[in-house]
């Protein structure tokens, strides 16, 4: 089956192309009714048609006249994240609402595979990408926003990036919230199991542990896995832990948590009674484990929505800015009251 052009709608309606044209590109008002001056019965049977010959219009033609690819990209360390996976679902369906297609990429805390994809990107026009930045990638992220492509940082920042929009949790307020909520169930033994990476996103929460500890005039101390060694790393730190007489560990990321978890329980103890643990990342199986485990949730589809809002915005020449998102943290069995 050819497709159906404009002109055919014009033709088979006996109207003009340019009156086609003016009902299928207005906008609606808030009562429903079509923003333009083309008769409502007369634009009722172009729009019946155009649904009954399932008429589509041409991206090409749609980006002659506005300027725009209606093509937008988004970059994640890694699609199969929860927290990444969820806030590229929120993006993709409200792109796609606005007439949009989503190119998606996984840099694997690559710089080299970050810089790879900006170019793809860049090559195919995108019209605004969305971006969770790996280390190093600052210098490949300027020469985007260089090329006046909008850009909004998730997740992470790069303080030293200018002309972007960010949009991120609150992970000082949110770490401090953990351990407050430790400290009120009687915990004072507690310790973070991180994970060696310059990522300022982390580095606020192990900031944040460490300024909140001491606030309570507690001793705070962290592990740092190595990336490439936490499956082997982190049984280790949870074994130290334990002859120390640790209360509660504290994991900033999934991979961590669920070492640490599978650690406590391959030594045979129970959690919450023998070590507490409260996870600052999120994962469906927090909460049908048994017992439940505690965790701060990412927010994924507040990142993901206020991200494409924002990009929405750069892309139409407003400026960027940024939002925080308040945490929310599930309080499961793994933190019951000492």
């Amino acid at each position: 089956m050819e497709k159906v052009t404009l002109k055919d709608l014009a033709r088979e309606l006996g109207v003009s192309t340019t009156l086609v044209s003016r009902v299928l590109n207005a906008r609606r008002r808030e009562d429903g009714s079509l923003d333009c001056d083309i008769g409502k019965e007369t634009a009722e049977r172009v729009l019946a048609l155009a649904k009954e010959r399932d008429y589509r219009p041409s991206r090409f033609a749609m980006g002659l006249r506005s300027g725009k690819r209606f093509l937008l990209g988004v970059i994640t360390p890694d699609i199969s994240n929860y927290a990444f996976s969820e806030a590229g679902r929120y993006i993709e369906e409200l792109a796609h609402q606005d007439g949009y297609s989503v190119m998606f990429g996984s840099s694997s805390e690559s710089e080299t595979r970050m810089a790879e994809l900006l170019d793809v990107f860049a090559d195919h026009g995108v019209d605004g990408i969305i971006v969770t930045p790996c280390m190093g990638s600052e210098d490949s992220l300027t020469k985007i926003v260089a090329k006046k492509i909008p850009v909004v940082l998730i997740n992470r920042d790069l303080p030293s990036l200018k002309g972007v929009g960010r949009v991120f949790l609150d992970n000082i307020l949110s770490m401090k919230m953990v351990v407050d909520h430790l400290y009120e169930r009687g915990y004072r033994k507690i310790e973070m199991i991180s994970e060696n990476m310059n990522v300022l996103s982390l580095r606020d929460r192990e900031n944040s542990y460490t300024e909140t500890m001491l606030s309570y005039g507690l001793t705070p101390y962290i592990y740092y896995a190595e990336s490439s060694e936490v499956d082997a790393q982190v049984p280790v730190f949870v074994g130290e832990a334990v002859q120390k007489g640790t209360e509660a560990l504290i994991t900033p990321r999934i991979r961590l948590s669920l070492n640490s978890i599978r650690a406590i329980l391959d030594l045979g103890m129970s959690i919450p009674r023998d070590m507490a643990i409260f996870c600052h990342d999120e994962s469906p199986a927090f909460t049908t484990l048994s017992p439940t485990i505690s965790y701060v949730s990412q927010r994924s589809d507040q990142v993901g929505i206020q991200a494409y809002q924002m990009l929405k915005r750069m892309i139409n020449g407003e400026p960027g800015g940024k939002v925080l998102i308040p945490p929310h943290l599930f309080f499961g069995d793994s933190t019951e009251k000492k």
